[in-house]
């Protein structure tokens, strides 16, 4: 009996090349040498239906029609986050010199106009303090108000500022010292618009959720898992009932029913078993066409990689649907991710890549196994390599799909 290798490939874009990590990942052309070299965690931002990236040499706009990126404001200034309200930004930046720092600490919070050199430094007088000879400010992250754009909440040093103004004036809401964690959220619940919430982790390093149902007035310190040594980083919210809420934390995934009040696990990952390993969970999001299918992204420490869960009914359980290769000194090391337009972006160290949650539907095409087109390294569905491709799997290759089977 001969064997006849038959290859049936489904273009599925062309991936991303740089490394052995990136097998089930596309590329976005993300310009080289904007990200990456210092150690502050720069944001995405979805603005009219465009995505948006803070980096180290500015703001930068995505093209999806185009596959590229170009620079949209603040060029060559070093942008942790940014909101825009009409033809103003407030952003935070940080200085060319961090005197050993980390970026959060020495950054500053600035207000200006579209397509104007000059800004203006909007701090409060009471955020930061002064440590010996350097004003260290720590300021986290900028929230918007989902329906007035003019109202940002800021987490800076001590705690938590609302601002009604676009950052002219600020309202000091909320001490909390711990909340420090440059992976978090802070923001309005989406329909529920006096609920507030800023996700970190307290002083033993369990998850901590600070909330307010008076917006902002007063706080709320809740432990969702006091035992566990889990940061909760990041909250999703359900479109369809905005009772339910999933936040992803490390190693796990709570999920409240009551807005928030409460919280329980819906998945955590086994210590003694590395397929469960969801690591640090940065970032959990509904799909906005199926608002069944929930899915946390997230980075693993000990291996050094990424991985994306999916649950397909609407958060309560949860499984593995891509892992990346390895790879080390956190180069592909995740700053954030957003779901967009279908696809999953992830900005990581080494730029932002995309993740296509339905690139096995593409039409398919019948080709013979002696073409030796492709060349590359091949990988299975998860994105790990592949020595020995086993006959009836399907496979990754050169930005391919690759089925291969037996015939008589």
């Amino acid at each position: 009996m001969k064997q006849i290798l038959f290859v049936v490939t489904l273009i599925c874009g062309y991936l991303f090349s740089q490394g052995t990590v990136l097998g089930i990942f596309e590329s976005t052309n993300f310009p080289a040498g904007i990200t990456g070299s210092g150690d502050g965690v720069c944001r995405l931002e979805i603005i009219d239906n465009e995505l948006y990236a803070a980096t180290e040499k500015g703001i930068y706009k995505y093209s999806e029609a185009d596959n590229s990126w170009s620079c949209w404001g603040l060029e060559n200034i070093n942008v942790l986050d940014f909101k825009v309200c009409r033809d103003e930004i407030v952003a935070i930046i940080v200085p060319t010199d961090q005197k050993g720092h980390e970026a959060e600490a020495v950054a500053e919070l600035i207000r200006l106009k579209r397509n104007q050199d000059d800004w203006e430094n909007i701090m409060d007088e009471e955020m930061g303090y002064l440590l010996y000879d350097q004003f260290l400010s720590y300021i986290m992250r900028i929230a918007q108000h989902p329906t007035d754009p003019c109202v940002l909440m800021v987490a800076a040093y001590p705690g938590i500022w609302i601002s009604e103004d676009f950052g002219t004036s600020w309202d000091f809401k909320f001490e909390y010292l711990y909340a420090y964690n440059k992976h978090q959220f802070l923001g309005w619940h989406p329909t529920q618009n006096n609920v507030l919430f800023y996700t970190s982790e307290g002083d033993n390093f369990n998850s901590q959720i600070l909330r307010s149902a008076d917006n902002g007035d007063n706080w709320e310190i809740i432990n969702p898992d006091r035992m566990g040594d889990n940061s909760c980083h990041h909250l999703a919210f359900d479109s369809k009932d905005s009772d339910h809420i999933l936040y992803s934390g490390e190693g796990c995934i709570f999920e409240s029913n009551d807005c928030g009040k409460t919280w329980h696990c819906v998945y955590r990952q086994d210590s003694l078993d590395p397929a469960t390993s969801i690591g640090y969970a940065y970032n959990i999001m509904f799909d906005e066409r199926n608002n069944n299918d929930v899915y946390a992204v997230g980075c693993i420490s000990v291996n050094e990689e990424l991985c994306i869960f999916k649950s397909s009914d609407n958060g309560y359980s949860w499984k593995c649907i891509a892992r990346s290769d390895k790879f080390e000194n956190r180069e592909f090391w995740i700053n954030e991710s957003v779901m967009f337009n279908g696809k999953i972006y992830l900005y990581t160290r080494q730029g932002v890549l995309a993740y296509n949650p339905d690139n096995n539907s593409a039409s398919v095409e019948v080709i013979h196994a002696d073409n030796k087109a492709t060349t590359g390294m091949i990988y299975d569905l998860s994105g790990r390599k592949v020595k020995n491709p086993q006959h009836g799997t399907i496979i990754i290759q050169d930005g391919k799909k690759i089925f291969v089977r037996d015939n008589e």
